[in-house]
């Protein structure tokens, strides 16, 4: 093995270890009663201050404000596309460009595509003919969001 793709599998295994030691870090803080972080499903740990650059690198995208808001008025229950989409007054595909505009910041930010909101595919509908995305924000998440975007 070359010294070049050695040090490849170096570098590799030391972003792995780092990632476990933050995993492992939370979890302990979670046990401990002290997380100063949540963590959302599929989304990973968030802490207030990354909630933070991500609004504030995001916050005058409309259909991010509009997910953003509809999200934190409703902490802990779904929220569908559609209803993102009735609070921002725009069209489908613009309302999804935002949302691709958001991961791209969060990708840009923490070199990762994550928001502190969860979101899955709904299952089809056979009325709209689609499946429908589906939002949760976690309690934490939005009286911290709360705080920032007042």
């Amino acid at each position: 093995m070359d010294q070049e793709v050695l040090r490849s599998v170096v570098v590799g295994a030391l972003v792995d270890v780092e990632a476990l030691e933050e995993k492992l870090t939370g979890l302990l803080a979670d046990i401990d009663g002290t997380a100063a972080s949540v963590n959302i499903p599929r989304q990973g740990r968030w802490t207030r201050e990354q909630v933070g650059l991500l609004w504030g690198k995001a916050k005058h995208l409309a259909g991010v404000r509009a997910l953003f808001e509809v999200t934190a008025e409703k902490p802990g229950e779904t929220v569908t596309f559609t209803e993102v989409l009735q609070r921002s007054g725009l069209d489908e595909r613009q309302q999804r460009n935002e949302h691709a505009r958001l991961s791209r910041i969060a990708a840009e930010l923490f070199e990762a595509k994550r928001w502190p909101i969860e979101n899955w595919q709904g299952s089809y509908d056979r009325d709209k003919g689609k499946a429908e995305m589906i939002y949760r924000m976690d309690a934490q998440v939005a009286d911290c969001w709360r705080d920032l975007a007042s």
